[in-house]
């Protein structure tokens, strides 16, 4: 299958799950999950439902074996309405992506507790005291065309327009916009 198809039937499995989660589950612990990501394999007979969950380990150990559990439910909630061929089995799987945010906002906290880091530091990305255009650092070709006096942003006519494009027939076909010259100008 191509990418866009399996990456489509991926996002409408995650929108599906998640509304399925939200509304219909029983199970208070199913409603407190966020599913991330849905990969499905290229024959669509797998999909692996990433899932994030704030909580303590022995939580993310219960929600694992809720969603195990509930995934013949989801399924059979997931064919009336994707209608495909085969529905891919659902295979749940923990992302820590959220733990590990939580984790680094915590130490960033901590930082500024502790004065090591400025509260405007954590917000904003640090940016060199140098940049790239300021280093004089030539390549071999730009000392060449020194060396014979060119350059590479020279123009033929020194008009200063970009002469591979022509304004007036800006339409994309094999069309001449110029109608005066031309053997189909009507006499």
């Amino acid at each position: 299958m191509g990418k866009k198809y399996l990456s489509r039937v991926g996002s409408l499995i995650r929108y599906h799950i998640t509304r399925l989660l939200l509304e219909s589950s029983n199970d208070e612990r199913l409603q407190q999950v966020n599913i991330t990501d849905v990969v499905v394999n290229r024959d669509t007979t797998r999909a692996e439902v990433f899932y994030s969950l704030l909580g303590s380990a022995e939580e993310r150990v219960e929600v694992q074996a809720a969603l195990d559990k509930a995934a013949g439910w989801l399924r059979s909630e997931l064919a009336p309405v994707l209608r495909l061929r085969n529905l891919p089995q659902l295979v749940f799987a923990f992302d820590p992506s959220l733990v590990q945010g939580e984790r680094i906002e915590a130490l960033l906290s901590q930082l500024q507790a502790d004065g090591v880091l400025s509260p405007d530091a954590s917000s904003s990305v640090a940016t060199p005291s140098w940049s790239v255009a300021d280093a004089s650092v030539k390549s071999a070709d730009d000392a060449d065309a020194d060396e014979w006096g060119d350059d590479d942003d020279w123009d033929d006519d020194e008009d200063g327009a970009d002469d591979d494009w022509d304004e007036e027939d800006d339409d994309w076909d094999d069309d001449d916009d110029d109608d005066d010259d031309g053997p189909e100008s009507g006499a």
